[in-house]
């Protein structure tokens, strides 16, 4: 087995580790808010009690957000105005599209540092959440944590490891 196919194989099983996880927040997510909603509607006087969901079902939310980052674009789904880049000639396609990865590639990582240093702050000075009573910077990881992965796509893309311009999504 060639390492490239090692490599390939590692790829195809990270990210359906990523579909999984992110669908498992999904239906977390919408599991709570039907909790939520029915208690709310069908035992009003035990809504007090689960005053937790909505928070929960934030910090689910701005996980899911952040953890798709790298696997949309990777599979060509984030948002790419490329009808000025396929009039060019390949040549210049290539530069330009690597200028892109690389550029994608520092704004990420900057992004990933910056974001650590905010989520240690919060978590320095012991903040909790409101109604859950976890640390607050669990929120705040999630943002080094999705855009680590995104920087790790970028790279990819950048090193010719994977091919995300050819994985254009169809338009919706």
């Amino acid at each position: 087995m060639s390492p490239n196919s090692k490599f390939s194989k590692a790829l195809a099983a990270w990210s359906s580790l990523e579909r999984i996880a992110l669908a498992a927040l999904m239906l977390i997510m919408v599991a709570l808010y039907v909790t939520g909603v029915v208690v709310r509607e069908l035992v009003p006087v035990y809504a007090r009690n689960f005053a937790w969901i909505d928070e929960a079902a934030r910090y689910l939310m701005v996980w899911l957000v952040f953890l798709s980052l790298g696997l949309a674009l990777a599979e060509g789904r984030q948002i790419a105005m490329t009808s000025f880049l396929e009039r060019m000639s390949s040549g210049a396609q290539l530069w330009i599209r690597r200028a892109i990865d690389l550029s994608g590639l520092v704004l990420s990582l900057y992004i990933a540092w910056f974001g650590l240093q905010m989520a240690q702050t919060v978590g320095r000075t012991g903040q909790m959440s409101p109604t859950l009573g976890v640390p607050a910077a669990l929120l705040y990881y999630a943002l080094p944590v999705g855009f680590l992965l995104l920087a790790l796509r970028y790279a990819m893309s950048l090193f010719g490891l994977i091919d995300r311009w050819s994985n254009k999504a169809e338009a919706h």
